[in-house]
């Protein structure tokens, strides 16, 4: 049986699975649809409205679909999910996690605390993020990656000199490669199937599948041996 606190907000046409549990404080923006057995903890806040001034550089769409949460999830205190958003199954989203319009999560993932995930960005199945890392938008995450806390992505290698145009795109990290703590990803890169960026690492172009790089700026040190690979 479900549990709604009664100081959550939960707006017009929002559609709510079976065992659903509402903890205090929580939003909920109309039209967010929420699967069974998902928990919400404080002061979560779900299923926002994009916003914009004139100083932004990219236009924000006014026609997003709802929120969608998948069975099983679990959203951990002060989450915050724009509308647009897709969370699969069995998600679990850390305190502070926050997921602009138009991204996308797949199943049994951990998007662990105070990671921050900008617009249009595409997450894998099995995915870990881990804390304070932030994920730029127009990036994808293939299955079964891990990135470890406080890497930065970036998508624009003219940082924000030229506006908003259609080259602004973030990394792209292939099935099963990992990423070292504090590691710098720089945009419209490729991190190849099950390659591994050493810690703290500034990576600056493509790395190959099967490679360990290391460095400012990263360079490749060695092949993945046959037993760190993952899959």
């Amino acid at each position: 049986m479900g549990l709604i606190s009664k100081t959550a907000v939960v707006h017009e046409n929002v559609k709510l699975g079976k065992n659903v549990v509402i903890h205090d404080f929580v939003v909920i923006y109309p039209d967010t649809i929420i699967g069974d057995d998902v928990e919400i903890y404080d002061g979560c806040v779900l299923g926002k409205p994009p916003s914009s001034t004139s100083k932004s550089s990219r236009s924000v769409s006014s026609s997003l679909p709802p929120l969608a949460i998948g069975v099983g999830s679990v959203l951990c205190a002060h989450v915050v999910l724009y509308r647009g958003v897709i969370i699969g199954q069995r998600v679990l989203l850390g305190d502070n996690s926050s997921l602009r319009e138009e991204c996308a999560v797949g199943d049994d993932c951990i998007i662990a605390r105070n990671v921050s995930v900008n617009y249009n960005t595409k997450i894998g199945n099995r995915v870990k993020v881990m804390d304070n890392t932030h994920l730029t938008g127009n990036m994808v995450i293939e299955d079964d990656v891990f990135i470890s806390a406080l890497v930065c992505t970036t998508n624009d290698n003219q940082i924000g000199r030229a506006g908003w145009h259609d080259k602004i795109i973030g990394p792209i990290i292939r099935q099963h490669a990992s990423v070292g703590g504090g590691a710098n990803l720089l945009p419209n890169i490729i991190i190849g199937r099950n390659a591994i960026v050493g810690a703290s690492a500034v990576v600056t172009k493509d790395v190959p599948d099967y490679k360990v790089v290391m460095g400012i700026p990263a360079k490749i040190v060695r092949d993945v041996k046959p037993e760190e690979r993952r899959g």
